[in-house]
């Protein structure tokens, strides 16, 4: 179990680090970013996935068509993000979306997949619940109280993926079998042929997206399937309703960072809110 929330944790860096990178780049059609960068996590995929074969991981017809399906919950995802990141601000839709995925995650896990969390993982998961809206609220300018409106919608959105496909993944790697490594890389074949269908119209924006955005592009293709991937091999070792509010955790390396270097307000109220999901991160673990 340790090594389950050690990868989380590692994960949700990785995840904060990403998405602040991306509610950076601002590009000219935030549906092509998302195009670019996916294509370049398949390079970045491509040897680990060559590794995951070499050392015994299988494609099966059962890999492949579970990572279709995931492609599609990823893809709404990932789609959704960016377009909330054009529209609103990061100190909102990050913590509403993954403050509330993950939750979601695990109410579905313990009323239909049966299960079974201790009290104190409950307190876990209330703690990290509270911590979340702390880091997340608070007094807005009257200029920007329609970007904070739209934050919320789109995060309760992107919050709905994140649960269907935390479910749908935890489901494919504990109970198929299948190869986190292996799955994550064809996962994203499907979801770049799905993006080029979506994107045909406007692939003619690519070349000028990742001439001005590669650098941000590159690091978001590494960061986000090193996240995620460390996500899967943590699904293997311990259940969703454990693992998805550990996730919730990157809400706090977000939204400090957000008070440090981007210089947002509502400092003290961050750190509060650190401190309590980070209660809630104790509890899970002493469960």
């Amino acid at each position: 179990m340790l090594t389950a929330v050690l990868l989380t944790l590692l994960g949700s860096v990785a995840h904060a680090a990403w998405n602040l990178l991306a509610s950076r780049a601002h590009a000219e059609d935030s549906r092509v970013f998302v195009w670019v960068y996916s294509m370049l996590s398949l390079v970045a995929l491509a040897p680990a996935a060559a590794v995951a074969v070499a050392l015994g991981a299988e494609l099966t017809w059962t890999l492949v068509g579970a990572s279709a399906l995931s492609a599609l919950f990823h893809t709404c995802y990932a789609v959704s993000l960016q377009a909330a990141y054009s529209r609103s601000d990061l100190n909102v839709t990050y913590p509403v979306a993954r403050g509330l995925g993950p939750v979601l995650a695990s109410a579905f896990a313990v009323a239909v997949l049966h299960e079974r969390l201790s009290a104190a993982g409950w307190v876990g998961i209330a703690l990290i619940t509270a911590g979340v809206g702390v880091v997340s609220t608070g007094a807005a300018p009257a200029d920007t109280r329609h970007r904070r409106a739209a934050g919320l919608r789109w995060g309760l959105l992107i919050a709905v993926a994140i649960a269907a496909y935390t479910l749908w993944d935890a489901h494919a790697v504990a109970e198929l079998g299948v190869d986190p490594v292996l799955y994550y890389a064809v996962g994203g074949v499907w979801m770049c042929a799905v993006l080029t269908a979506s994107c045909a119209s406007r692939l003619r924006l690519a070349r000028e997206v990742a001439r001005r955005h590669w650098r941000t592009g590159a690091a978001v293709a590494v960061l986000s399937p090193v996240a995620y991937v460390l996500v899967l091999v943590a699904l293997t070792m311990a259940p969703v309703s454990v693992v998805a509010p550990l996730r919730s955790t990157s809400i706090v390396v977000g939204s400090l960072v957000a008070w440090w270097w981007l210089g947002e307000a509502h400092g003290a109220r961050r750190l509060l809110g650190a401190l309590v999901v980070t209660a809630g991160v104790a509890a899970l673990v002493l469960a």
